[in-house]
């Protein structure tokens, strides 16, 4: 954990442009969007359960410190098509910007890289999220962050599919949950300053 505090505190500094809105600059929360990015084939897809489970922890540690956390799907329903994976930078960037009800304030973007190697008695997954928070509507960048396991994880060599997806969307909760805490924790500082 005080790892992930290192890491973060230097990308998280920069962060007093954080609130652009007046509303923000009154005191309130930011709106936030978290968005996977997943263009890059090394990449776990969108429509992964992995995908799923790194993106609720990080929703529900931004939720239970306190900040409007919005629904991409929700906010983007009516006007943007659905489901679409292996979406690019451009793309994700300019769906946060055209969210006109509520405006979104700050995007997380983030990506989730995972593979194994294959020893023959095992497989070791390793497991890493990177990712970064952007002021959405001037685009500045106000943070980066990567985390990793720090030890790969074993599953047995006969693992299957359905087996490894389990192991790998473990691990990745488990940083999602950690990493959503602490940027919970430096934009709430943001705000409060």
């Amino acid at each position: 954990m005080n790892r992930i505090y290192g890491i973060l505190t230097a990308g998280c500094i920069g962060m007093a442009a954080l609130l652009p809105t007046g509303a923000a600059q009154a005191g309130e929360q930011p709106n936030i969007i978290i968005m996977g990015e997943d263009a890059d084939k090394d990449t776990v897809p969108r429509n992964s359960r992995v995908y799923k489970r790194v993106l609720d922890a990080l929703v529900n540690e931004m939720n239970d410190e306190g900040f409007n956390v919005y629904d991409e799907t929700a906010v983007t329903l009516d006007d943007f098509a659905q489901g679409r994976v292996r979406r690019t930078d451009a793309e994700i960037i300019d769906i946060a910007r055209s969210v006109q009800r509520p405006p979104i304030d700050v995007a997380v973007i983030y990506s989730i890289y995972a593979h194994a190697q294959e020893r023959g008695y095992t497989n070791k997954l390793h497991v890493r999220i990177a990712g970064r928070l952007l002021n959405v509507r001037s685009g500045r960048r106000l943070g980066n962050f990567e985390v990793e396991m720090p030890e790969p994880a074993n599953v047995a060599p006969d693992c299957s599919r359905k087996c490894v997806l389990e192991a790998v969307g473990r691990d990745a909760r488990v940083l999602a949950r950690d990493l959503g805490a602490v940027l919970a924790r430096k934009l709430d500082d943001v705000v409060r300053r």
